[in-house]
């Protein structure tokens, strides 16, 4: 009798106070900013009570393409979700999809957090921002599905494997166009055809200050066997770019929020288990790249920097080239890897001349065609870059002391005295009619001209302390390929 009586008056309840239906609340953050926010960072945080199913943000602001730029990202209560800069003005997270920029998966409850970056803002202006928040509260939270793995080896053995270090997706600002000809955010199998297209044996796509690519990176990556995707992301501040390979982990990109300098974000990706590259550290930076240029070069404890792209898309020689920028590293006795990178923004598709997938390539020797293997190879340095593409000249150095051993590029001698006698060997295949400079510490030491297309050169060499030597290769329109150094110390 109780339980029927509980029952009739749960039924009761149910009739005077219905469970809510499925429903949306939206809030609106408003506010301004001036030129005192220029270059840094603003955070606006609203409270979630519940679960979500699903949550857009839209926002606007005033003087848009006219002097002011106010790039978006969101924390949840647990963690980041994502960056898309000043490239999308709305965007979602959902469950099981979101944005691209943005990571799905559950949307707990608490506070939340809208992260404002200002790259640029005028010395006369004053822009009010306006933030539309909407969410739909949760039926049932599921947990995120697992994603599939990729393969630790798409080709066994070692060889000198060919891949582009940086490029693009709808993920973040790469534009692609569909069947009618719109220009659209880029999916990333587009990316990823344009470099199976051009021969490559691994691609990094290295969106801006997310990973939500690279679940889409991995799903794709058995379909393209055996091209081997490396998932990265572009670091993006107001005092310079870098590339991050080898982790998926959130790196605070925030530079100057809080007191966070340049060093504390290398040891942070280092403590990731990750690998950094400076991108374009000669590019101009301003009202149409915020931070392009490496500013922080006094603040910077290059120790901790593993590469540094010193040519990125066509920008090989003349004031853009980060061939200079390196080669000072190189004299300060720092040993950091010199890349390559397209800076592909179209899909390999050629719209932007300067930044065609592929162009430079970047050659890594590796042990096997891994993540692993590759990162590894990146890190010894034994990499040489083509200029023009992987059809372009192979160009290798060699050296051998007198005990027999065998060095390439990246590898250090250490010999017993100065001036010690040792081999030094330069290969080239298919650069008929080259020039090859031997560059030592910075300058052309000796040029010698490719007269085979199986070219091979050993000079005897005399070994310096705090010395390094590298090659480059030229033609008449410029350099064709260039090679990491050998290094050389002595015990005495």
């Amino acid at each position: 009798m109780l339980g029927m009586r509980l029952l009739a008056f749960g039924c009761l309840l149910a009739l005077l106070f219905p469970l809510p239906v499925l429903q949306s609340t939206e809030i609106v953050l408003e506010g301004t900013i001036a030129r005192a926010n220029h270059g840094t960072y603003l955070v606006r945080e609203f409270f979630v009570p519940e679960p979500l199913e699903r949550l857009e943000v839209e926002y606007t602001y005033t003087h848009r393409g006219e002097g002011t730029a106010i790039d978006i990202g969101i924390f949840d209560p647990v963690r980041f979700r994502g960056w898309s800069g000043s490239d999308k003005t709305r965007f979602f997270i959902a469950r099981d999809e979101a944005t691209p920029s943005y990571l799905p998966g559950d949307l707990p409850a608490g506070t939340w957090r809208i992260l404002l970056g200002v790259p640029h803002i005028r010395p006369d202006q004053v822009s009010r921002y306006t933030i539309r928040i909407r969410w739909i509260p949760a039926r049932s939270p599921e947990p995120p599905t697992s994603e599939p793995s990729a393969p630790r080896a798409l080709k066994r053995g070692p060889g000198w494997y060919r891949g582009d270090l940086h490029a693009h997706s709808g993920h973040s600002d790469g534009r692609c166009r569909n069947g009618q000809g719109e220009l659209i955010p880029c999916p990333v199998f587009r990316v990823v055809q344009a470099a199976a297209a051009r021969g490559l044996d691994f691609l990094a796509i290295t969106d801006h200050n997310t990973t939500s690519h690279h679940p889409e990176m991995r799903r794709l990556q058995e379909y393209f066997a055996p091209l081997l995707l490396l998932p990265g992301r572009e670091l993006t501040t107001y005092r310079g770019h870098a590339n991050v390979y080898g982790t998926s982990a959130f790196i605070d990109f925030r530079l100057g929020w809080q007191g966070r300098t340049i060093n504390d974000i290398l040891d942070d990706i280092h403590r990731a288990g990750g690998m950094v590259s400076i991108n374009h550290p000669t590019h101009p930076t301003g009202e149409q790249c915020m931070g392009c240029g490496w500013e922080d070069v006094r603040a910077t404890d290059f120790r901790k920097v593993d590469m540094i792209e010193v040519i990125n898309g066509n920008r090989v020689e003349g004031p853009l080239s980060g061939i200079p920028f390196w080669e000072a590293r190189l004299n300060e006795g720092h040993r950091i890897t010199g890349i390559g990178g397209s800076d592909d923004h179209r899909a390999g598709s050629g719209e932007h001349p300067d930044h065609v997938m592929g162009i430079p390539t970047t050659v890594v020797y590796a042990t096997e065609l891994s993540e692993p293997a590759i990162l590894a190879g990146l890190k010894s340095g034994r990499v040489f870059i083509k200029t023009r593409g992987p059809d372009g000249p192979d160009l290798f150095l060699f050296a051998e002391d007198a005990r027999g051993r065998r060095f390439m590029m990246g590898d250090e001698i250490s010999v017993a005295r100065t001036g010690e006698r040792l081999a030094l060997r330069i290969e080239v295949k298919r650069g008929v009619g080259q020039v090859v400079e031997v560059i030592v510490n910075g300058r052309v030491a000796d040029r010698i001209r490719v007269d085979a297309p199986e070219f091979a050169r050993t000079l005897s060499w005399r070994a310096e302390p705090r010395t390094w030597v590298r090659l480059n290769l030229r033609d008449e329109r410029g350099l064709t390929a260039l090679t990491n150094p050998i290094y050389f110390s002595v015990r005495e």
